[in-house]
């Protein structure tokens, strides 16, 4: 019994080895992807060990600065259609530690208190003394957490923010990936374009939107060296979120929601609602959990009435 136990342990890691070797994506080199997704705008911050890609664009006259935080597995290209909108304001944008072109934290440091330090340090470099701070998904939690301690920030935009618990049918296949043991290491050795595909469609309103130049990028992204094994180890982190600090925040508050989102359930932005003391909430009905790539039109719109509030 112990004889069949152990072969079929070996055959079982064979076919694993064989699989890898057969369908290995290998990382794409970083030259490359800077080459293709780097623009002028694009600069680099040297932050604990990273070089942190960034874009500060508009005029600088601008006395309040919108900062933008992008969701998991993203990147600041997410804003692209957001950004445009918004020919005279100042806006910063960066690619967070262990996404993008910045790539992995040396140390696999993911944790909230890592990117609140990196943002104090784009802060002080960029002479940043007020801002309002936008955040989609991860991006939306880590805005909030950073409001939380800083009072620099004098607006604050939620976009289908992360915080309270989701539940949702379906979801969205790569994230669940990324949780499950074992097979999220596989997906460190071989990273299907299909998978991004998937994903992507599960996180619009409409599917049909997906297109090939979007699936490739967050494709491509995904496997500057590092990026794949940052992303497991960032579901990894077991920072425990108090939503009950929500109370706190005082300031305005802007949250902005895709009533289709599978990723993070409309029912999440009435609980920011009812926890913050100062909210204006928007539903979007046919959007999904990114809806600024969506319509960023509508976006813009709604986030250009509430600035001029402020």
């Amino acid at each position: 019994m112990r004889k069949n136990k152990t072969t079929i342990l070996i055959t079982a890691l064979a076919l694993i080895a064989l699989m890898i070797w057969a369908f290995h994506t290998p990382d794409l080199p970083l030259e490359t992807i800077k080459e293709k997704y780097t623009n002028p705008a694009s600069r680099f911050a040297a932050i604990e060990g990273m070089q942190v890609h960034y874009r500060d664009e508009g005029p600088h006259t601008d006395s309040l600065p919108l900062l933008l935080l992008h969701g998991t597995a993203s990147s600041l290209h997410t804003w692209d259609s957001l950004v445009l909108k918004f020919p005279h304001k100042r806006i910063i944008r960066l690619d967070l530690p262990g996404y993008g072109i910045t790539g992995p934290h040396p140390t696999a440091d993911y944790s909230t208190q890592m990117y609140m330090r990196v943002l104090d340090t784009i802060a002080a470099q960029l002479a940043i003394d007020r801002w309002v701070v936008a955040g989609n998904s991860f991006g939306g939690l880590l805005a909030w957490q950073y409001a939380l301690q800083h009072p620099s920030v004098k607006g604050l935009v939620l976009i289908d923010a992360a915080g309270f618990p989701s539940k949702v049918k379906g979801g969205n296949l790569g994230f669940r990936i990324a949780r499950m043991p074992v097979l999220n290491q596989l997906v460190k050795y071989f990273t299907p374009k299909s998978l991004f595909e998937k994903s992507l469609q599960q996180s619009f309103g409409n599917p049909n939107a997906v297109n090939d130049a979007l699936v490739t990028r967050h494709y491509e992204l995904t496997l500057r060296p590092g990026n794949r094994k940052a992303i497991i180890d960032r579901f990894s982190n077991r920072d425990k979120i108090d939503t009950t600090t929500l109370a706190a925040i005082k300031i305005p508050v802007l949250i902005q929601w895709g009533s289709l989102d599978q990723v993070i359930p409309v029912e999440n932005a009435w609980r920011f609602h009812h926890a913050l003391s100062n909210p204006e909430l928007v539903v979007y009905p046919k959007l999904g959990h990114v809806p600024m790539e969506e319509d960023a039109s509508a976006l813009a719109r709604d986030i250009q009435q509430w600035l001029n509030k402020l």
